[in-house]
């Protein structure tokens, strides 16, 4: 099984390899790129996203960006359309006005970076985590909904993730109300080796509802190998056939 990975950066935003890199790289396994937006050094505007879109086509590679999902702007349609797929991750939270919760501790947790996750009393609270629950899905529904995203990037990182056992912290209900969300909007839901996410019962749930899926290393310096996420999608019996090959399967709003 050879697939596409989506999800790739570059120095355009916290990669360490510039887009000649990258072209290079996928001569050697099929990916594209996709830097954040926004990026405090990088893209920042449409006309920004345009310029990394004409730059990353002209070496030959497939171009995405991951969208900062409940704090990016909002994309121009001819913007979206002019990019090959667009990804929306979840990155923070606000769970109260002015109030954002961050992922990056959780992040550098979950990627083995650090061996202890220091913030986790703080998400112990069960209403607490109701909240950060019902926030997610409210953001992930705008981003399908009005942004339009084609996939789903580490749809389950959190420090929920963070705590333990996903399928605790991840009630299966509401596990289904975003795989739903994601299958009425024929967005892909992302296969994620950097993070490891999401769990094995979450894909399998996504398969049975009829969910696409997408591959993404989220690489940010050497090309990362994919064989976690290879295992997870042999593991979660995944076909071939539902994932993505560098191109979005959502088409345009009608005019």
């Amino acid at each position: 099984m050879s697939l596409f990975d989506h999800h790739v950066h570059t120095v355009r935003s916290d990669g360490t390899k510039t887009l000649a890199d990258r072209a290079e790289s996928a001569r050697v396994r099929p990916h594209g790129v996709s830097d954040h937006f926004p990026w405090k050094n990088g893209m920042r505007t449409d006309d920004d996203v345009l310029r990394y879109v004409d730059d990353a086509r002209a070496l030959g590679l497939r171009v995405g960006v991951e969208y900062d999902l409940g704090v990016a702007p909002e994309l121009r349609a001819a913007t979206r359309e002019a990019l090959d797929y667009l990804i929306g991750s979840v990155h923070q939270v606000d769970v109260v006005r002015g109030e954002w919760i961050s992922y990056d501790d959780a992040g550098a947790f979950l990627k083995g970076r650090v061996t202890h996750f220091s913030e986790a009393k703080k998400f112990l609270d069960p209403a607490f985590q109701r909240r950060i629950l019902e926030r997610t899905l409210e953001i992930v529904r705008i981003g399908i909904e009005r942004d339009r995203i084609d996939i789903l990037g580490h749809p389950t990182m959190s420090p929920l993730a963070a705590l333990g056992d996903p399928e605790t912290a991840y009630p299966a209900e509401w596990q289904d109300r975003l795989i739903s969300m994601c299958v009425a909007g024929d967005v892909a839901i992302e296969v994620n080796e950097c993070y490891a996410v999401p769990h094995r019962a979450f894909l399998e749930r996504a398969h049975r509802l009829g969910a696409r899926f997408s591959v993404g290393s989220d690489s940010h310096f050497t090309l990362r190998p994919l064989d976690k996420t290879m295992a997870m999608i042999r593991e979660a019996a995944l076909p071939e056939s539902r994932f993505l090959d560098g191109r979005r399967v959502r088409s345009a709003p009608p005019d």
